[in-house]
């Protein structure tokens, strides 16, 4: 991640919905274990970025400066966003994270390994987790394929 403000301001509301989704009685997993809200914010928020990003050029509002490689675990996903300095406002940006929250995200909750595939799958179309991570999903989230597409591509 980059060092600018968005990324703490968009942590801290990913943080806040995934809270309120724990308070509600909703889970989210990785690797076998359940997550708090702030370590699903940490783990989300590159694929989140890659996603929202992405919903955001195909509706014609353009793109949030950020670029998406692989690289080593962030923290845990090798999904790096690295900001090319445009300057766009949280507030423009925060309305798609939302929106990749309480779709994406909540799909894939059972396991945020999907999530990082979902995302990995837009920097790269041939990208499949089992063969490019090793690591194999348990089981698919209620209402979710086991590889689902980033808001219907």
């Amino acid at each position: 991640m980059g060092t600018g403000q968005m990324e703490p301001q968009l942590r801290r509301l990913l943080t806040g919905l995934a809270d309120q989704e724990i308070k509600q009685g909703h889970q989210f997993a990785y690797d076998s274990g359940f997550l708090h809200a702030d370590d699903v914010a940490e783990l989300a928020l590159p694929s989140v970025l890659c996603i929202a990003q992405d919903l955001a050029e195909r509706l014609g509002v353009g793109g949030f400066g950020y670029n998406f490689r692989f690289g080593p675990p962030n923290p845990v996903f090798p999904l790096h966003a690295e900001h090319s300095g445009r300057d766009v406002s949280v507030i423009s940006v925060a309305p798609f994270v939302t929106e990749v929250f309480m779709g994406e995200v909540m799909d894939c909750r059972s396991d945020l390994a999907l999530l990082f595939a979902t995302a990995a799958r837009i920097v790269d179309p041939e990208f499949d987790l089992a063969s490019n991570t090793n690591y194999a999903v348990e089981s698919a989230p209620a209402g979710a394929s086991a590889a689902p597409n980033a808001l219907e591509r």
